[in-house]
Formats: C-alpha cells, sequence, structure tokens
C-alpha cells in the first residue's frame, strides 16, 4: 500500500529500537519507505550551557543499524520521503531548553547549530519536541520564547525550505501554560498533535492510551479524549491542516486489583509488567500486545468498543490500547475534521516484523483510513 497523497503519514523512529531484543529489534533495514511519508528521526538533545547539540551514538546490533546516513539515504528507494530529525523528548524535559531560549546568544547558537546539522546531513527538517514549555522545571517566560525560537528557526531554514514542525500537548490546560497557538501557527509547517497517553498509573483507576470519545465509564465532565483535544486546538486558532493527528502504536498497562472489574474504570494496584522488547513497566507496544494474544489466544479476554478504543486483561494484567479497526477510525476522524494527516508513535512499535499478519498493520489501517474518509 503507498502512502496517502492527500494527507501526510508522519513516523516517528526511535533510534535505540535497534537495541531491543529478538523480535522487537529495529533499525533503519526496517522502515516501511512505501507507507511513511515523513519519518522523524528522534532524539537529537541539547547542551544548555552553550547552545550545541547532540547527535546520538551510531550503532548496530545484530545486523539492525540507527545510522542517521542511512536514514537520509533511504530517499533514494522514495524521492518524496520527508526525512526530518527531532530534538528533545521526554526524558530531555525543560531544564535546557528554559536556559538556551531565554538567552539571546545561545538561541541564535541553537539555531545556528541546528540549521547545520540539518543542512550537512541532508535531513528536510526540524521537528521541535520540547516536553513542554513554561512546565517540568521551565520558566513562565518559555511560552512566549518558545515563539521566538520557533520564528527564528522559520526564517533560518526559508532559504532552503526546510520542513520546521512540532510536537505538543493537546489538553486546554497545556495549551495555557505553553504554546500562543495563533502565533505558532503562523511559522510552524505542521503541529504533530501527542494524541496518546490520555490516561496511565498516575490516575486513580484504569483507562485506555487514546480514546477517540470519551470512555463509556467517564464522567460527563471529564474531556480526555481525541475529539475534544481535536477540538480544543482549532478553538484556539490552529489551521486544521496544520494538524496531525497523533496516534499510539502501544497500549498503557495495569495491573488489577482483583478479576471482578476488568473494564475501564477499574481499581488496580500498579503498572503491568514490563514487556519482552519495550521492556518498561506500564507499557506495551502493539507488537508485544499482539504476538502475546496470538501466542495464548484463551488467556485473553479482549473488549472493543467500536470506532473508538480496545481494552484486554489477561489475568490480572490490563491494557488499553489501539487495534487496527480503531486507527482507521481516528484516521477517517483526521480526514473528517480537514486535519493535515496522521502521525505514529512510533513506527518501530507496531507490528513491523509481520509476526501477527501483514506487515504495518496500524499505519497501513490508518492510511486506508485517511484515504476512505
Amino acid at each position: 500500500m503507498k502512502a496517502a497523497a492527500s494527507g501526510v503519514v508522519v513516523c516517528y523512529y526511535g533510534e535505540w529500537a535497534n537495541q531491543r531484543p529478538g523480535n522487537g529489534r529495529f533499525g533503519v533495514s526496517d522502515m516501511p519507505t512505501d507507507l511513511c511519508t515523513h519519518i522523524v528521526y528522534s532524539f537529537l538533545t541539547l547542551n544548555g550551557t552553550t547552545g550545541g547539540i547532540i547527535a546520538p551514538e551510531q550503532t548496530t546490533y545484530e545486523g539492525k543499524a540507527n545510522s542517521a546516513t542511512d536514514l537520509v539515504a533511504l530517499k533514494e528507494k522514495n524521492a518524496d520521503l520527508k526525512i526530518m530529525v527531532a530534538i528533545g523528548g521526554w526524558t530531555e524535559g525543560s531544564v535546557n531548553f528554559t536556559a538556551v531560549v531565554n538567552d539571546d546568544t545561545l538561541r541564535a547558537t541553537l539555531v545556528s547549530n541546528l540549521y547545520n546539522y540539518i543542512d550537512t546531513n541532508g535531513f528536510d527538517g526540524l521537528d521541535l519536541d520540547w516536553e513542554y514549555p513554561a512546565q517540568r522545571d521551565g520558566a513562565d517566560t518559555d511560552k512566549e520564547q518558545f515563539v521566538t525560537l520557533v520564528k527564528e528557526l522559520k526564517e533560518a531554514f526559508a532559504a532552503k525550505s526546510y520542513l520546521l514542525t512540532a510536537a505538543v500537548a493537546v489538553t486546554q490546560s497545556n495549551i495555557d501554560l505553553s504554546y500562543n497557538v495563533t502565533e505558532l501557527d503562523k511559522y510552524l509547517d505542521y503541529f504533530h498533535l501527542m494524541m496518546y497517553d490520555f490516561h496511565g498509573t498516575w490516575d486513580s483507576v484504569t483507562g485506555v492510551n487514546a480514546p477517540l470519545y470519551a470512555q463509556l465509564t467517564d464522567d460527563s465532565s471529564l474531556n480526555f479524549n481525541v475529539n475534544n483535544s481535536v477540538h480544543v486546538w482549532i478553538n484556539n486558532g490552529a489551521t486544521p491542516s496544520k494538524l496531525v493527528l497523533g496516534l499510539g502504536a502501544y497500549g498503557k498497562t495495569f495491573t488489577l486489583t482483583s478479576l471482578n472489574n476488568t473494564s475501564t474504570g477499574a481499581p488496580f494496584t500498579g503498572a503491568g509488567a514490563a514487556g519482552p522488547y519495550v521492556a518498561e513497566a506500564g507499557i506495551y507496544s502493539y507488537l508485544e500486545i499482539c504476538e502475546d494474544q496470538k501466542n495464548y489466544p484463551a488467556e485473553w479476554n479482549i473488549t472493543e468498543v467500536e470506532g473508538n478504543y480496545v481494552y484486554a486483561n489477561k489475568d490480572l494484567f490490563w491494557v488499553g490500547y489501539d487495534n487496527p479497526n480503531t486507527i482507521k477510525a481516528k484516521a477517517q476522524y483526521a480526514k473528517t475534521m480537514g486535519l493535515g494527516g496522521i502521525m505514529y508513535w512510533a513506527v518501530d512499535e507496531d507490528d513491523f516484523g509481520g509476526i501477527c499478519g501483514d506487515k504495518f498493520p496500524l499505519i497501513s489501517a490508518g492510511i486506508a483510513g485517511y484515504n476512505s474518509a
């Protein structure tokens, strides 16, 4: 299946995925160049003292490489493919960003360093993944200075028409703290809406990763869903065609208190145990979910709320996630709302090897959904 010509298909790639074991090991050679329109190499980090940038270490494990050079070379297979690089990420936080953007000299140095890195290495643009301005030990001035950074990057990139995007949080409270939407809209090519992590072990009860609409157990005042957040961004002044709907190729996991309640809104005692590949408690990649369900079908109890979300449990292990059906529904929704396309965090968490059936079932379902709306 070819990528949707009428919308972007943005595939984030975590360069560390080549260090995962077994079926989870993902390298540049696994990239679906016929599905993604944009691949985002994640992440550069930054030096808060100098405005310098730090690139990931180039490694190869059991034949799987994370080389940026190899990634950029994928454009030889698909001349229309755009290869971008992201800076930041959850682990980076705000401290270094805050130090740099609030200092005119350091900010100018960062802009120059980012331009030179992109230009030297053959990338097509930059994704800003600051999580999040004025939050997580940031400063109140971050919101204004983030606009300044974006404006200066756009000006620097203009000569070669490099793309400039930002991965952004999606609730009204986050916008109030972090984003001047109408100003950012002037300079960014796309906003990558991080439409996931609506629920997790910070909650008091189980909840799915990214419901399209309200969960059946949600209180009427709870607006933690994709539909509400899309409207929030549009209502705050974002151009709909610049909004790219984020889709999570992973689920949030919990350990249930008992089997008396295995729905959303159920009590739990903690995060679900780490999976074999991503190896992080509270998270299962779609590959980890589908492989376990394939290997132990009789042990899984799966509930799909059509066109919205899926949750399942294997004894006390509980996961809320998306399958190809709900991904397709979300992509159809994105097209109907006039959004610019769809985005995946992350390409390396889909069933890229076809362990459970066809390769890249989530990405393929999203493309089919966006094209069919």
